[in-house]
């Protein structure tokens, strides 16, 4: 552990881990000793490396049937199939719920049967079924609705005596109460009731697990005896997708589900999703940080500024000319997204520096635009390291979005205060929520908030930076490079192996479009080695690293190829530094 702040206010961790099992490791597995060293970081045992480093389906196929009400749903999905009822679809507008609505609607095609999808409009009327859907569904007697990462918490319109006639079917993976929807049945690993070993999933993974499921049962009914059977397998790139972009944890089944699922990306298999990344320029390799930092967005910016039907349009659609349109429309709504966030995140800083003694960030502001609250909430939280929620106020009532950090389950604390009367509606996950509030309840709340944050040490709101391995310079090359692509893809429960570089030795620095900075070193092998430091010009970290020659500097960074120059030989990509006596 390094006692000191590194330039960006972060304490540095080094992690720790056993040399004799890291040498077992390494002999037993005939890898390096770099690579049994990022193993055992990563809890793998000797005899889970070969199927941790090549993940195979077959080998790892979960059972969907330990999910409760799975064996009711089929059953009744079954029966609409054969008696050919219509379908309906509610899905959230976020990837998570277009994708999960894409894989359900591909898998249905397979039979020519249409389902009917209805999209929330994400600023007109929030998350999760709603009187409009229903009353449409009421109107075209579709009796058979599924609600996709969504309606686990939707009492007040799926307990509705209106709709009883409709059979709700919820597939979903938030946190639940200790109490459920009256609906036909709920397939989510997050139920209060539900102990089974699927919880990390996003929603388009338990969607994933239910069609494992109806395909199973058809198979044994001979179903498939005349049409062709589906291949669940061209269904892993739009799990890959919402799996990444819903920010779960990338291990066991959900890393297989986006290994598998970006080969069939780099395939181009799918031509939605082929599109955005022409449209993106992506001219490397797609990774899981291309599908949550680049694709997703520009699928997210659609809910956030203007039509919510729109990311699941597209990717359903094969049709050329309509994905052409749709992906156009998305950069234009991502570009109108940027402005609309600057604007409203420099508002929320103001608040924010009187809030310094705080160990939560709350701030609203009248007529915010809704669709980029959580973003600001992320985009705080990385600037402050404090549980963060952003509301926007009409005259009356407030709607929120919250984001957590490590270690405070801000879900449930959320959940809570609902129960307490101190918000209309709320919930989500540890890491992220929402909610609705009444205008008048706000101080009440803060007070709450106040409260339930006390009891946690000081300590827990220090931003840790953890480092796997400390090195030289001349231990990047490709046959690093090559150990650290085996452990992909990276993203949270996963992540890229971060290096702290010792000896540095910086030959000259290069200022790139006015706000990044590359890095040339001098080094003792034979590679050019250069680094890149995204937007640090007008920081710290950008100021030290421009007068190296007066400063000696230990850099934290990862490891990738050189995508860009398109030369892919190894490049430091810097996130922080220490400054030395």
């Amino acid at each position: 552990m390094f006692k000191e702040l590194s330039l960006l206010n972060n304490k540095w961790s080094l992690k720790d881990y056993n040399e004799r099992q890291v040498l077992t490791l390494s002999q037993r597995n005939k890898i390096s000793p770099i690579l049994a060293k990022l193993l055992t970081l990563r809890n793998v045992q000797s005899e889970d490396v070969e199927n941790y480093l090549n993940l195979n389906l077959y080998n790892n196929l979960p059972n969907p049937f330990l999910l409760k009400d799975m064996k009711i749903t089929i059953d009744r999905v079954i029966q609409a199939i054969e008696r050919n009822q219509n379908i309906g679809i509610i899905a959230d507008y976020d990837v998570d719920g277009s994708t999960s609505a894409a894989i359900l609607i591909k898998f249905f095609e397979f039979y020519q049967k249409k389902l009917n999808l209805k999209i929330p409009d994400r600023l007109n009327e929030g998350y999760g079924p709603n009187t409009r859907i229903m009353n449409y569904f009421l109107k075209e007697k579709i009796n058979l609705v599924f609600t996709l990462d969504c309606g686990t918490s939707s009492f007040g319109i799926l307990d509705d005596e209106k709709y009883k006639n409709i059979d709700v079917i919820v597939v979903d993976h938030h946190l639940s109460e200790q109490k459920l929807p009256k609906v036909f049945s709920i397939i989510n690993p997050n139920r209060f009731d539900e102990k089974s070993e699927y919880n990390e999933m996003a929603a388009v993974g338990v969607t994933f697990l239910f069609l494992m499921a109806l395909r199973k049962r058809l198979r044994q009914k001979n179903f498939f005896s005349k049409i062709k059977e589906p291949n669940l397998l061209s269904l892993l790139d739009l799990v890959a997708l919402g799996t990444v972009c819903d920010v779960v944890k990338l291990d066991n089944y959900n890393r297989m589900f986006v290994k598998i699922g970006l080969n069939l990306i780099k395939r181009r298999k799918n031509k939605s999703i082929a599109q955005i990344i022409d449209n993106s320029n992506l001219y490397h390799t797609p990774t899981a940080s291309d599908l949550g930092f680049v694709i997703g967005p520009q699928l997210n910016a659609a809910s956030r500024v203007d039509d919510s039907s729109l990311p699941s349009k597209l990717l359903i659609s094969d049709d050329k000319s309509e994905i052409e349109k749709i992906s156009r429309k998305l950069i234009l709504f991502n570009e109108k997204r940027k402005l609309i966030e600057n604007n409203i995140f420099d508002e929320a800083l103001i608040q924010v520096k009187k809030q310094a003694t705080n160990k939560f960030i709350i701030v609203h502001g009248f007529g915010w635009h809704k669709g980029v609250l959580g973003i600001i909430a992320s985009r705080l939280i990385n600037q402050f390291y404090k549980p963060t929620i952003v509301i926007s106020f009409d005259q009356t009532e407030g709607v929120g979005s919250a984001r957590s950090i490590n270690m405070i389950d801000l879900g449930s604390i959320i959940l809570t205060a609902k129960k307490k009367g101190l918000l209309i509606n709320g919930g989500g996950h540890k890491m992220a929520a929402g909610l609705k509030i009444k205008k008048n309840l706000l101080d009440d709340f803060h007070t709450y908030l106040t409260q339930c944050f006390y009891r946690y040490d000081k300590s827990i709101f220090q931003k840790i930076k953890e480092f796997d391995l400390k090195i030289t310079l001349n231990t990047i090359n490709e046959n690093l490079l090559e150990d650290i692509e085996k452990l992909e893809p990276f993203g949270n429960g996963n992540e890229e192996p971060k290096f702290i570089i010792s000896d540095v030795k910086i030959d000259y620095v290069k200022i790139l479009k006015e706000k990044h900075l590359l890095i040339f070193f001098q080094t003792d092998n034979s590679i050019n080695l250069r680094a890149i430091c995204f937007n640090c010009i007008g920081t710290k970290l950008g100021e030290y690293l421009l007068n190296y020659k007066n400063y000696n500097l230990e850099l934290g960074c990862t490891i990738r190829r050189d995508s860009y120059n398109k030369s892919l030989l190894p490049q430091m990509f810097i996130i922080d530094a220490m400054l030395l006596n």
